[in-house]
């Protein structure tokens, strides 16, 4: 891989160095499929895959085929599509290949649906019950079960982790072809702006990355972002719950997916710069001379604003779900 990271990003905190050393995950370092399924079985542990998706009947079948053929009934206990009301085939190509299916407006009825990928997971909490939790992005094109195993592995081989973050090479297609350059938002707004605010966080290579796995237990003590900003929200939550020591990264090697347009990308950028520079603020590393909404009330709110969900574990979840980060 051409480690993007390691060559050109500059190490603010020793201790993002040494995590980088002792909790990045190679390939190699994932055992075999069936020594895996065993630390499971004897841990009495469960495993669900949870595929966020909203009109992605182009790819939805093919990766819900891969992990049902390749690891269910065996590594994978479930694999349930989080569909956010699409409006193609994206249910009916799921279900063809046996995987289960869910409207996420349904689940935790009393909340108002927000919309958003951070919405959808956030509500499949209450739907995934197993003991680890994976989220796969449905828009990969060339998706292999291994990303999942990958996840897994590190969760199932150390009791002390609580999450798992891929990382991959990311190209980009530029007339029909495919070429370095992905990842634009994460190089040039998330990772600058975390090695200010949140140091010991740059040995993430992809702190925007999609897919991931988790202890469903630390997953329903934090809250969630609705929308663009849900993963670096996520990063930032856990480091407080459980320590840096308690997350690692996984090399999943390449991920080729649809590329968003400039527009797409702005707002993005926007959403996870205001979710870092707001967890500074709570964490007492940046303080405002005025608060971000009093600042700008003229300011239309653009569409899909990201909120704040909080634990799906708080009993006091439904007071305060509507709170914006």
């Amino acid at each position: 891989m051409d480690d993007l990271h390691a060559r050109d990003m500059p190490w603010p905190v020793r201790r993002a160095m040494r995590w980088h050393e002792q909790r990045t995950i190679t390939p190699a370092d994932v055992p075999a499929v069936d020594d895996l399924v065993a630390r499971k079985r004897a841990d009495g542990l469960s495993i669900s895959v949870g595929v966020p998706a909203l009109d992605e009947a182009e790819t939805i079948g093919a990766i819900c085929r891969a992990i049902i053929d390749g690891l269910g009934g065996s590594l994978v206990d479930e694999v349930v599509v989080l569909d956010g009301d699409s409006a193609d085939d994206t249910v009916a190509q799921a279900r063809a290949v046996g995987a289960d299916t869910v409207d996420v407006r349904a689940l935790v009825p009393d909340i108002p649906y927000a919309g958003g990928k951070g919405d959808s997971l956030w509500r499949s909490l209450a739907r995934l019950r197993s003991d680890i939790v994976v989220w796969i992005d449905a828009d990969i094109r060339d998706f292999d079960p291994s990303m999942v195993v990958r996840l897994v592995a590190p969760l199932l081989l150390d009791e002390d982790l609580v999450y798992v973050k891929g990382f991959y090479d990311r190209p980009i297609e530029i007339d029909g072809s495919l070429q370095p350059g992905g990842g634009r938002v994460t190089e040039l707004t998330a990772r600058p702006l975390l090695s200010v605010f949140f140091p010991e966080l740059t040995g993430f290579r992809q702190p925007l990355a999609g897919e991931y796995a988790g202890r469903r237990d630390a997953l329903m003590r934090v809250p969630f972002m609705t929308g663009y900003s849900v993963e670096v929200g996520l990063l930032i939550d856990l480091l407080g719950l459980a320590d840096l020591d308690a997350m690692a990264q996984v090399d999943l090697t390449r991920r080729v997916h649809r590329n968003r347009p400039l527009g797409d990308l702005a707002l993005m950028s926007h959403a996870i710069a205001r979710t870092i520079m707001r967890r500074a603020a709570r964490w007492g590393r940046l303080q405002f001379e005025q608060d971000l909404d009093d600042a700008h009330e003229e300011i239309e709110r653009p569409p899909m604003a990201d909120l704040e969900r909080p634990p799906m574990a708080d009993p006091e979840r439904r007071s305060a779900a509507g709170g914006e980060g």
